[in-house]
Protein backbone atom coordinates (compact mmCIF):
# COMPACT_ATOMS: atom_id res chain seq x y z
CA UNK A 1 0.00 0.00 0.00
CA UNK A 2 1.36 3.40 -0.88
CA UNK A 3 1.83 5.98 1.74
CA UNK A 4 0.52 9.23 0.80
CA UNK A 5 1.33 11.00 3.92
CA UNK A 6 4.73 10.40 5.96
CA UNK A 7 6.59 12.48 8.40
CA UNK A 8 10.08 13.89 7.05
CA UNK A 9 10.68 16.12 4.68
CA UNK A 10 9.24 16.92 0.80
CA UNK A 11 11.31 15.06 -1.40
CA UNK A 12 11.92 15.72 -5.29
CA UNK A 13 13.13 13.25 -7.36
CA UNK A 14 15.00 14.92 -10.17
CA UNK A 15 16.48 12.85 -13.17
CA UNK A 16 17.99 14.79 -16.63
CA UNK A 17 18.05 12.73 -19.45
CA UNK A 18 19.32 13.07 -22.95
CA UNK A 19 18.06 10.12 -25.60
CA UNK A 20 17.23 7.83 -23.15
CA UNK A 21 14.54 6.20 -24.40
CA UNK A 22 15.67 2.66 -23.90
CA UNK A 23 15.69 3.34 -20.30
CA UNK A 24 13.56 5.96 -18.80
CA UNK A 25 9.96 3.92 -18.52
CA UNK A 26 12.15 1.32 -16.32
CA UNK A 27 13.36 4.11 -14.47
CA UNK A 28 10.21 6.06 -13.87
CA UNK A 29 8.72 2.98 -13.49
CA UNK A 30 10.57 2.39 -10.37
CA UNK A 31 9.19 6.11 -9.07
CA UNK A 32 5.72 5.09 -9.79
CA UNK A 33 6.46 1.45 -7.51
CA UNK A 34 7.40 3.61 -4.35
CA UNK A 35 5.78 2.90 -1.19
CA UNK A 36 5.83 6.77 -0.10
CA UNK A 37 5.58 8.45 -3.33
CA UNK A 38 8.19 11.57 -3.92
CA UNK A 39 6.43 15.03 -3.68
CA UNK A 40 7.97 16.15 -7.45
CA UNK A 41 9.72 14.37 -10.02
CA UNK A 42 11.01 16.46 -12.23
CA UNK A 43 12.37 15.45 -15.56
CA UNK A 44 14.78 17.84 -17.31
CA UNK A 45 14.94 16.54 -21.20
CA UNK A 46 18.22 17.74 -22.50
CA UNK A 47 17.82 18.29 -26.15
CA UNK A 48 16.79 14.57 -27.35
CA UNK A 49 16.72 13.23 -30.70
CA UNK A 50 14.44 10.15 -29.95
CA UNK A 51 11.34 10.00 -27.64
CA UNK A 52 12.39 10.59 -24.55
CA UNK A 53 10.23 13.35 -23.43
CA UNK A 54 6.96 12.31 -24.94
CA UNK A 55 8.02 8.48 -23.16
CA UNK A 56 8.04 10.46 -19.58
CA UNK A 57 5.26 12.68 -20.53
CA UNK A 58 3.66 9.39 -20.49
CA UNK A 59 3.93 8.86 -17.25
CA UNK A 60 1.48 12.07 -16.04
CA UNK A 61 -1.19 9.99 -15.29
CA UNK A 62 0.71 7.53 -12.63
CA UNK A 63 2.89 10.16 -11.22
CA UNK A 64 0.66 13.02 -10.00
CA UNK A 65 3.05 15.23 -9.18
CA UNK A 66 5.15 14.82 -12.40
CA UNK A 67 6.81 17.86 -14.47
CA UNK A 68 8.54 17.24 -17.69
CA UNK A 69 10.84 20.57 -18.97
CA UNK A 70 13.97 20.42 -20.95
CA UNK A 71 15.43 22.43 -23.77
CA UNK A 72 15.26 22.17 -27.64
CA UNK A 73 19.08 21.62 -27.98
CA UNK A 74 21.70 20.10 -25.68
CA UNK A 75 22.81 22.34 -22.77
CA UNK A 76 25.33 19.55 -21.30
CA UNK A 77 24.78 17.94 -18.27
CA UNK A 78 26.12 20.19 -15.60
CA UNK A 79 22.90 22.98 -17.07
CA UNK A 80 20.20 20.40 -17.49
CA UNK A 81 20.46 19.26 -14.06
CA UNK A 82 20.80 22.58 -12.67
CA UNK A 83 17.48 23.47 -14.63
CA UNK A 84 15.60 20.57 -12.90
CA UNK A 85 17.16 21.61 -9.82
CA UNK A 86 15.64 24.86 -10.08
CA UNK A 87 11.96 23.28 -10.84
CA UNK A 88 12.33 21.67 -7.44
CA UNK A 89 10.15 23.07 -4.42
CA UNK A 90 10.45 20.72 -2.01
CA UNK A 91 12.83 20.59 0.98
CA UNK A 92 15.31 17.77 -0.60
CA UNK A 93 16.41 16.83 -4.37
CA UNK A 94 16.74 12.67 -4.67
CA UNK A 95 19.34 12.14 -7.95
CA UNK A 96 17.84 9.75 -10.43
CA UNK A 97 20.19 9.08 -13.34
CA UNK A 98 18.13 8.63 -16.67
CA UNK A 99 18.98 4.59 -16.73
CA UNK A 100 19.46 3.86 -13.30
CA UNK A 101 16.16 2.62 -10.49
CA UNK A 102 14.98 3.09 -6.84
CA UNK A 103 13.80 0.26 -5.26
CA UNK A 104 10.82 0.47 -3.92
CA UNK A 105 11.64 1.92 -0.34
CA UNK A 106 14.05 4.41 -1.23
CA UNK A 107 11.93 7.73 -0.91
CA UNK A 108 10.61 6.27 2.50
CA UNK A 109 14.16 5.44 3.83
CA UNK A 110 14.93 8.75 2.81
CA UNK A 111 12.16 10.28 4.48
CA UNK A 112 12.84 8.39 7.49
CA UNK A 113 16.21 9.31 7.77
CA UNK A 114 16.11 12.75 6.99
CA UNK A 115 13.27 12.83 9.54
CA UNK A 116 15.44 12.12 12.58
CA UNK A 117 18.39 13.89 11.41
CA UNK A 118 17.28 17.37 10.44
CA UNK A 119 20.54 18.40 10.28
CA UNK A 120 21.93 16.36 6.90
CA UNK A 121 22.64 18.55 3.86
CA UNK A 122 23.55 15.61 2.01
CA UNK A 123 22.48 11.77 2.10
CA UNK A 124 23.98 8.76 -0.10
CA UNK A 125 23.94 5.55 0.29
CA UNK A 126 24.91 2.17 -1.37
CA UNK A 127 23.65 0.75 -4.81
CA UNK A 128 23.92 -2.23 -6.95
CA UNK A 129 25.48 -2.95 -10.33
CA UNK A 130 23.75 -4.30 -12.96
CA UNK A 131 24.30 -5.07 -16.77
CA UNK A 132 22.11 -5.83 -19.68
CA UNK A 133 22.54 -10.15 -18.47
CA UNK A 134 22.07 -9.01 -14.87
CA UNK A 135 18.58 -8.82 -13.56
CA UNK A 136 18.50 -5.58 -11.36
CA UNK A 137 18.19 -7.09 -7.92
CA UNK A 138 20.41 -9.50 -8.23
CA UNK A 139 23.56 -7.40 -9.27
CA UNK A 140 26.44 -6.89 -6.82
CA UNK A 141 26.12 -4.51 -3.91
CA UNK A 142 28.53 -1.84 -3.70
CA UNK A 143 28.61 -0.56 -0.17
CA UNK A 144 30.32 2.68 0.10
CA UNK A 145 32.31 3.84 3.73
CA UNK A 146 31.30 6.61 5.92
CA UNK A 147 34.00 9.44 7.03
CA UNK A 148 35.33 10.08 10.02
CA UNK A 149 35.72 14.14 9.04
CA UNK A 150 35.28 16.09 5.63
CA UNK A 151 39.18 16.58 4.99
CA UNK A 152 39.06 12.34 5.22
CA UNK A 153 35.84 11.86 2.78
CA UNK A 154 37.46 14.72 -0.05
CA UNK A 155 40.93 12.51 -0.02
CA UNK A 156 39.25 9.06 -0.31
CA UNK A 157 37.27 10.55 -3.46
CA UNK A 158 40.36 12.15 -5.02
CA UNK A 159 42.38 8.77 -3.96
CA UNK A 160 40.21 5.73 -4.90
CA UNK A 161 40.41 4.29 -8.41
CA UNK A 162 36.35 3.67 -7.65
CA UNK A 163 34.24 6.64 -6.37
CA UNK A 164 33.22 6.16 -3.08
CA UNK A 165 29.58 7.27 -3.58
CA UNK A 166 27.08 6.71 -6.10
CA UNK A 167 25.24 9.82 -7.53
CA UNK A 168 21.47 8.19 -7.80
CA UNK A 169 21.97 7.14 -4.04
CA UNK A 170 22.40 10.62 -3.30
CA UNK A 171 19.99 13.48 -1.68
CA UNK A 172 20.77 16.94 -0.95
CA UNK A 173 18.91 19.74 1.05
CA UNK A 174 17.60 22.00 -1.98
CA UNK A 175 18.69 25.33 -0.21
CA UNK A 176 22.27 23.69 0.31
CA UNK A 177 23.17 22.93 -2.75
CA UNK A 178 21.71 26.38 -4.14
CA UNK A 179 23.94 27.90 -1.62
CA UNK A 180 27.30 26.14 -3.38
CA UNK A 181 25.99 26.99 -6.59
CA UNK A 182 24.81 23.90 -8.36
CA UNK A 183 26.49 22.00 -10.29
CA UNK A 184 29.66 23.21 -12.13
CA UNK A 185 28.37 24.14 -15.17
CA UNK A 186 32.33 24.12 -16.80
CA UNK A 187 32.88 20.65 -16.15
CA UNK A 188 31.89 18.42 -18.79
CA UNK A 189 32.02 15.38 -16.76
CA UNK A 190 32.46 14.44 -12.64
CA UNK A 191 29.99 16.55 -12.20
CA UNK A 192 28.57 14.74 -9.25
CA UNK A 193 32.27 14.21 -7.83
CA UNK A 194 32.57 18.23 -7.95
CA UNK A 195 29.46 18.44 -6.17
CA UNK A 196 30.30 15.92 -3.44
CA UNK A 197 33.61 17.41 -2.78
CA UNK A 198 32.38 20.42 -2.54
CA UNK A 199 29.75 20.00 -0.09
CA UNK A 200 32.62 18.79 2.18
CA UNK A 201 35.03 21.30 1.12
CA UNK A 202 32.30 24.01 2.92
CA UNK A 203 31.85 21.97 5.68
CA UNK A 204 28.48 20.88 5.51
CA UNK A 205 26.82 17.80 7.27
CA UNK A 206 27.56 14.77 4.85
CA UNK A 207 25.62 10.75 6.68
CA UNK A 208 25.84 8.08 4.99
CA UNK A 209 22.64 5.90 4.98
CA UNK A 210 23.55 2.26 5.58
CA UNK A 211 20.86 0.96 2.70
CA UNK A 212 20.95 0.55 -1.19
CA UNK A 213 18.58 2.72 -2.73
CA UNK A 214 19.77 2.74 -5.97
CA UNK A 215 20.38 -0.06 -9.07
CA UNK A 216 23.52 1.39 -11.55
CA UNK A 217 22.73 0.23 -14.98
CA UNK A 218 26.35 -0.20 -16.75
CA UNK A 219 26.09 0.49 -20.42
CA UNK A 220 28.21 1.53 -23.18
CA UNK A 221 27.16 4.91 -23.67
CA UNK A 222 27.96 6.28 -20.34
CA UNK A 223 29.24 9.90 -20.22
CA UNK A 224 31.82 7.91 -17.47
CA UNK A 225 33.06 5.89 -19.93
CA UNK A 226 35.30 8.59 -21.56
CA UNK A 227 38.27 8.48 -19.62
CA UNK A 228 40.47 11.22 -21.34
CA UNK A 229 37.73 13.96 -20.34
CA UNK A 230 37.71 12.10 -17.15
CA UNK A 231 41.38 12.59 -16.27
CA UNK A 232 41.63 16.30 -17.44
CA UNK A 233 38.41 16.56 -14.75
CA UNK A 234 40.35 14.89 -12.06
CA UNK A 235 43.34 17.03 -12.43
CA UNK A 236 41.02 20.01 -12.06
CA UNK A 237 39.25 18.40 -9.10
CA UNK A 238 42.41 17.16 -7.30
CA UNK A 239 43.78 21.22 -7.85
CA UNK A 240 40.60 22.67 -6.71
CA UNK A 241 40.24 20.29 -3.17
CA UNK A 242 43.64 19.12 -2.19
CA UNK A 243 45.62 22.23 -0.78
CA UNK A 244 48.61 20.13 -0.18
CA UNK A 245 50.89 19.95 -3.09
CA UNK A 246 52.99 16.71 -1.53
CA UNK A 247 49.08 15.00 -1.11
CA UNK A 248 48.10 16.02 -4.68
CA UNK A 249 51.35 14.56 -6.46
CA UNK A 250 50.26 10.92 -3.93
CA UNK A 251 47.11 10.85 -4.88
CA UNK A 252 47.74 11.85 -8.71
CA UNK A 253 50.27 9.15 -9.06
CA UNK A 254 47.64 6.68 -7.12
CA UNK A 255 44.83 7.74 -9.21
CA UNK A 256 46.17 7.45 -12.87
CA UNK A 257 47.27 4.55 -13.53
CA UNK A 258 43.79 3.13 -12.71
CA UNK A 259 41.93 5.47 -15.33
CA UNK A 260 44.86 4.54 -18.27
CA UNK A 261 43.75 0.52 -17.06
CA UNK A 262 40.12 1.44 -17.51
CA UNK A 263 40.62 3.09 -20.59
CA UNK A 264 42.55 -0.23 -22.13
CA UNK A 265 40.16 -2.55 -21.18
CA UNK A 266 37.23 -0.58 -22.19
CA UNK A 267 37.91 1.99 -24.31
Amino acid sequence: MRDLNTNGPTIAVVIAARDASRFIEATLDSLVEQSREPDQVIVYDDGSTDDTAALALSYGDRLKNLTVIGSSSSVGISAARNRANAAATTEFIAVLDADDLFGPETIRQYAQFLGRNPDTDLLYADTRVFDEETDSALGKRRSYPAFRNPRAAIRRTLGSPLVPFKHSSMIYRRAAVKVLGGYDESLPIKVDVDLFLRFNARGMKVEKLNETTSFHRKHARQISTDRLRGIKAYRRLLTTYEPDPLVRGILFSARIPSEFLKLLLRG
